[in-house]
């Protein structure tokens, strides 16, 4: 195999931001029930819906060759700082922010670790 062999991490990194999606989308429930007291409904579920699409966009461009640069990494990291960002509205999302945070760093720490073993053993 080459360089242009499959690489792990969209299957490790990806399988965070599709979960991540769903829970921020039952963090808008969860928002609409408690109704925050300084922004308004419309603006609240907006900045959700935004960064559950960046998320989504960052899930689609992860790279998916070996070694190949594709902004999805970056994407995803910024995702999580809005999810942070948005715990000033919702403090529930500081928790998702820290767990989902931690298991993307892992995703991405683990995904591009076993792409380099499996090209130094195919090398």
């Amino acid at each position: 195999m080459t360089a242009q062999a499959k690489s792990k991490l969209p299957i490790l990194a990806g399988v965070v931001l599709v979960c991540e999606v769903l829970v921020l989308y039952f963090a808008g429930l969860m928002g609409i029930g408690l109704r925050p007291a300084f922004i308004s409904m419309g603006v609240y579920i907006g900045l959700l819906t935004a960064t559950a699409l960046l998320l989504i966009a960052a899930a689609v461009l992860l790279p998916r060759r070996r070694f190949q640069n594709r902004p999805g990494i970056m994407l995803g990291w910024i995702g999580q700082v809005a999810i942070l960002a948005l715990g000033i509205v919702s403090p529930g999302l500081i928790f998702v922010a820290l767990v989902f945070g931690t298991m993307w760093g892992v995703g991405v720490y683990w995904g591009r670790r076993i792409d380099r073993e499996a090209a130094a053993r195919e090398a």
